[in-house]
């Protein structure tokens, strides 16, 4: 009965860590493309390439693009943008930024 009761144990948990991941939106990369230097989310300018460097990683030579986001209203879509640009600069690391307004509780130190 012990182990029948860790079983299910088991399963029940594993099953609330699928549907809490599950739930995690990440925007579709077929709503992206880009326009010079603007990465445009549904038509709407979404972010902007503010840099590009090139550093060293375990020896090797890494190219970092880093945009900053121009609509904050939805955060879910950086999921959705570094897929998209993952895929059209296979290789380099995207990085993204935005401003946390103070006070806001998202992040503390």
């Amino acid at each position: 009965m012990k182990k029948a009761t860790a079983i299910i144990a088991i399963v029940l948990l594993a099953g609330c860590g699928l549907f809490k991941n599950s739930s995690v939106k990440k925007a579709p990369k077929s709503e992206f493309e880009v326009n010079k230097d603007v990465v445009l989310h549904k038509g709407k300018p979404y972010a902007k390439l503010q840099a590009m460097t090139w550093s060293l990683d375990n020896g090797e030579l890494v190219k970092e693009m880093n945009f900053k986001l121009l609509d904050k209203e939805d955060l879910s879509v950086i999921g959705g943008m570094i897929d998209f640009l993952s895929d059209r600069h296979q290789g380099d690391e995207i990085e993204v930024e935005f401003d946390v307004p103070t006070g806001s509780g998202e992040f503390k130190l």
